[in-house]
């Protein structure tokens, strides 16, 4: 197990590989670049910096959460530091910091809505951005979950998100602000689908933003214990309904042919429906059981 260290500031060669994969995958130059103030984020970021000479680089406060007071874990290792970080997370206080230069929970996401108000208040229409995963998951927890408040509930609701959402390095995903102003609409980078863009398709359903109709011949209530297929303008969904229950997403196509299903792995088997709050969860049920 590798010892701590905020600062370190070089990447391994397969980082460096991955970044220059990375830099490779634009189709077009983006309009501005970020960077997290952190090295390391810094260096996968250059690799892109270079390929697209002319565009903009800035740094921005997207750096990683440090919640653990950084001298006291210099030099020690991930299992020397459990402990703390059990500790840390038991006692569910948002406002609580560890010690100089540690960050609060409230700050940290606070950092993240700022970031979101940046990026929509930005003239620039498309813009790269190298942060870090718990900073990523921040950013993607808020725009599904849309908390009210920030208190010990909603602190270990995000710590379990940040658990099963685990950011792999050189991935990451695509926000779209919606023309509306309605709010941000998150996507997997890459070509297949994500249960994250499934849940977002569904979650568009609940707040009546697209419309769902009825594939399969027989009602909700038919159904009774067996998979209902549906459409969302062109997103065929497949629900699987146990004993009249709405119970988990068991395949999406979208209208494109990317295709998502339950058995596909997907971030340790994440179902689209479980991404849903109980609220929408709940609606999203009345709305099947009405077709």
């Amino acid at each position: 197990m590798g010892q701590f260290s905020i600062s370190a500031n070089t990447l391994t060669p397969k980082g460096v590989e991955q970044a220059r994969l990375v830099a490779g995958s634009f189709t077009k130059s983006p309009d501005l670049i970020v960077a997290s103030p952190f090295s390391r984020a810094q260096a996968t970021a250059m690799q892109t910096v270079a390929a697209f000479p002319s565009v903009p680089f800035e740094i921005w406060p997207i750096h990683e959460f440090t919640y653990l007071e950084p001298e006291r874990c210099t030099n020690t290792t991930v299992a020397q530091r459990r402990d703390w970080v059990e500790a840390y997370w038991a006692k569910a206080d948002p406002a609580f910091r560890d010690g100089e230069g540690a960050e609060s929970f409230l700050d940290f996401i606070s950092r993240a809505r700022s970031f979101l108000d940046r990026l929509a208040e930005h003239p620039a229409h498309d813009i790269a951005v190298f942060s870090h995963g718990q900073f990523i998951n921040a950013v993607v927890w808020l725009i599904e979950r849309n908390p009210q408040t920030i208190d010990g509930q909603e602190m270990a609701d995000w710590r379990e998100y940040e658990i099963t959402n685990h950011v792999p390095n050189c991935s990451g995903y695509k926000l779209t602000k919606h023309p509306d102003g309605a709010g941000w609409k998150v996507s997997a980078d890459n070509s297949e689908l994500s249960a994250r863009e499934v849940c977002q398709i569904l979650r568009e359903v609940t707040f009546e933003r697209r419309t769902m109709t009825k594939v399969s011949q027989t009602s909700w209530d038919e159904t009774y214990a067996g998979h209902f297929v549906v459409s969302v303008e062109g997103w065929r969904i497949s629900i699987y309904n146990d004993c009249d229950t709405l119970d988990y997403c068991e395949e999406c196509v979208s209208p494109e042919g990317r295709r998502w299903s339950f058995d596909a792995g997907d971030r340790f088997g994440t179902d689209p429906t479980a991404l849903l709050s109980t609220w929408e969860h709940q609606a999203l049920e009345r709305l099947l059981k009405a077709l």
